[in-house]
């Protein structure tokens, strides 16, 4: 039957194609959040930090005659300004980097919101830069300007910041400051203030945002080429695995699965290899199967015909020996198809169990008992090995059949001695029975076939001399549905011991 496909199902190369493809768009998105969206906040992020950690820097050196150095040092380096002052009412300013220190009025500000906010602030604030410049190219905060004579003389601080017309429009930049009150080791307080300006990164994000924009374009078609080739490069060897596996479906048992530059396949292409083969083994066998079912069926049918027409035919024939021959071959025919109910039984779990204790040493006795007559006419010799009774937890009459068969079987492969052992002992609680005889033997890599119905050892199916010949496969279900240990162990030209174990019980009267 041909395995149900939905047609919308698509082939796995487009999945592989597809999911790169999401996985690639899904990398350019995060990398424009990261490079545009999320580029000034992280940046006024990393540049708080920095000036936070320069300030630390500076505060355990005010009042000492290092700080100048190193707020020299800490200026040039990061770009930015350092200005201290005295926590009195006049906050004079004790160290400056720059050429205007912060006004007292900012400082007054700056102070109130640091002490509100237990001793450090952060802020950033929007700064307009003057563009003014004058003639000779330089902006210099002490500007010149005219007095009431005419004349020129430089401007105070204060008419410095008024409100004066630009020559040009005002850029507009944002500064960051950074303040922290600091007590010295003379237990006086001073106001540490760090300034930096934070660069506009708006003309940072409109180069990258073009520079994503080609970016984007090249990655997505690239990720359509390297997708649609990794697509089938991965999915070829699958669809070359499926291609043969329905070969094998149609009983191409012939067909090799090669391996694969992927291990999962080279895995699988294995698996499927050792199952053609077993699966090669299984229609050989079902069609032994069938071929012996056959031959031991005709057997009787054909005798028990041929006989039935001799003594319809002749009167002279109707005498107990043919009559007994037509009971005999009915009564193996009846056997053989026994057995083989059997065996679908055991194997689909159906058979019926019956577990009781029992003397598994007087079952045994009682089944010598069977080949007396045989023993008698073909000079047999069958010898039982024990120190003791055992009792053991099973069906008997199930247990009985694996005997009887194994015991079938020993006869059936008898050696030159004519002698059949079968030995019991006991050992740390469980019971071992060997059956033993001292025939041609079995060759190793035969060993595990053994157990399977109608399995030939030689080249040629024989009809068996005792039994139906589907004894071992018997034995092995009765066996595993009694959780058994079993197993066999030959040797070339010295013969064969089958053997089986099972857990003891102790009964009352040990």
């Amino acid at each position: 039957m041909k395995p149900d496909v939905k047609p919308n199902k698509r082939p796995l190369h487009v999945h592989l194609a597809v999911g790169f493809l999401v996985f690639s768009i899904l990398l350019l998105i995060v990398l424009w959040l990261f490079q545009t969206v999320f580029l000034e906040s992280f940046y006024k992020t990393i540049k708080t930090a920095q000036v936070k950690s320069c300030a630390y820097s500076l505060s355990d050196y005010i009042g000492s005659d290092s700080f100048s150095d190193l707020a020299r040092e800490i200026e040039e380096q990061n770009a930015m300004t350092v200005n201290v002052y005295e926590t009195t009412d006049s906050f004079n300013c004790v160290y400056s980097s720059s050429d205007v220190p912060v006004v007292p009025f900012d400082i007054y500000s700056i102070y109130q919101e640091t002490y509100d906010n237990g001793g450090e602030n952060a802020t950033i604030t929007q700064v307009k830069r003057d563009m003014h410049f004058k003639p000779d190219g330089t902006n210099d905060p002490q500007d010149k300007t005219l007095n009431n004579n005419g004349q020129y003389r430089n401007a105070t601080a204060d008419e410095w910041r008024q409100k004066r017309e630009p020559s040009f429009e005002r850029a507009i930049s944002e500064n960051l400051t950074y303040a922290m009150i600091v007590q010295t080791s003379t237990e006086e307080k001073h106001l540490l203030v760090v300034q930096s300006e934070i660069t506009p990164v708006s003309s940072v994000v409109e180069t990258l945002r073009y520079q994503l924009i080609i970016m984007t374009a090249v990655i997505v078609i690239l990720s359509i080429i390297i997708a649609v080739f990794l697509g089938k490069m991965i999915a070829r060897p699958i669809s070359d695995t499926n291609e043969k596996a329905k070969a094998l479906a149609k009983q191409d048992y012939d067909v090799t699965f090669e391996g694969g530059r992927y291990r999962e396949i080279t895995e699988l292409n294995s698996t499927l290899n050792y199952a053609a083969g077993e699966l090669k083994k299984v229609d050989s066998l079902q069609k032994e199967l069938i071929s012996n079912i056959s031959h031991d069926l005709r057997t009787p049918l054909t005798m028990i015909i041929g006989y039935g027409e001799v003594m319809r035919d002749l009167p002279g024939e109707m005498t107990p020996e043919n009559i007994q021959i037509i009971v005999d071959e009915a009564t193996r025919l009846n056997s053989l198809v026994t057995d083989l109910l059997d065996i679908s039984r055991l194997q689909s779990n159906t058979a019926d169990i019956k577990m009781a204790p029992f003397s598994l040493t007087k079952c045994i006795e009682s089944i010598f008992t069977r080949y007396t007559k045989l023993i008698e006419s073909d000079g047999l010799n069958i010898v039982f090995e024990h120190d003791r009774e055992v009792f053991v937890m099973g069906d008997e009459l199930r247990m009985t059949q694996v005997l009887y068969n194994l015991i079938n079987n020993a006869i059936n492969y008898i050696g030159a001695d004519k002698t059949v052992i079968v030995r019991q002992t006991v050992s740390n609680g469980t019971v071992k029975i060997e059956v033993i005889d001292h025939g041609d033997g079995i060759p190793e890599e035969q060993l595990q076939y053994i157990w399977d119905r109608y399995y030939r050892v030689r080249g040629e199916h024989r009809r068996a001399k005792i039994g139906t010949g589907l004894g071992l496969s018997i034995v092995k279900n009765v066996l595993i549905a009694h959780s058994a240990d079993y197993g066999v162990e030959s040797t070339l030209g010295s013969g064969s011991s089958f053997w089986f174990s099972l857990p003891i019980i102790e009964t009352d009267d040990e």
